[in-house]
């Protein structure tokens, strides 16, 4: 499957294109589509912040932004690493499927709607229409989820509902140690 039918895929047809590219697992491809997306949405969120007049820009030097931006990425691409493996992981303790290089082929391929989301919000914002621009921004994010949840659920060949279920545990995990570490402190503190 070449680069642009897998995108195609991936945009119209993607339950039968995320469990191919599970099986397939062009690691290289899919790093470089998800590198690509990231750099081009960040390129029009620094273009809306300067739209913006974002006070931020102001304090710091260009160079400054711009090396945020090359370290968000590099950790954008660690995070995926970490978050592709912890989903498999969860997944073999629960149900005993474990695909993490599927997992991270997909999640590299679900982002590629992510790429509409800044665009948009800039040109709306451009237009006057800010908030326009914002529903549709979030309108892209949501479909970058359900193809997420779609990539897991065939990634590990399991259902929608147990492929959400991995995919929030780790929200929650750590939603349930930051309340119980602030519960912690505060009955320190009395």
């Amino acid at each position: 499957m070449s680069v642009t039918e897998s995108i195609y895929g991936v945009l119209f047809e993607p339950v039968t294109t995320l469990r191919t590219l599970a099986v397939q697992k062009p690691y290289g491809r899919a790093l470089l589509i998800f590198l690509a997306v990231t750099l081009l949405s960040l390129i029009f969120e620094q273009a809306l912040m300067v739209y913006n007049d974002n006070e931020a820009l102001e304090i710091l030097p260009a160079n400054a932004v711009w090396m945020f931006n090359i370290l968000g990425t590099f950790l954008s691409v660690l995070l995926l690493l970490v978050i592709s493996g912890l989903l498999s992981l969860i997944s073999e303790i629960i149900y005993g499927k474990f695909n993490a290089g599927g997992i991270l082929v997909t999640l590299c391929y679900a982002s590629v709607p992510g790429i509409l989301g800044p665009p948009i919000h800039y040109a709306f914002s451009l237009a006057g229409q800010e908030w326009l621009g914002s529903i549709l921004a979030l309108l892209a994010m949501v479909w970058v989820l359900i193809l997420q949840v779609i990539g897991v659920r065939e990634s590990l060949q399991v259902t929608t509902g147990q492929a959400i279920l991995i995919m929030v545990l780790p929200g929650l995990f750590t939603l349930i140690m930051i309340t119980s570490l602030v519960v912690v402190v505060l009955s320190g503190m009395n």
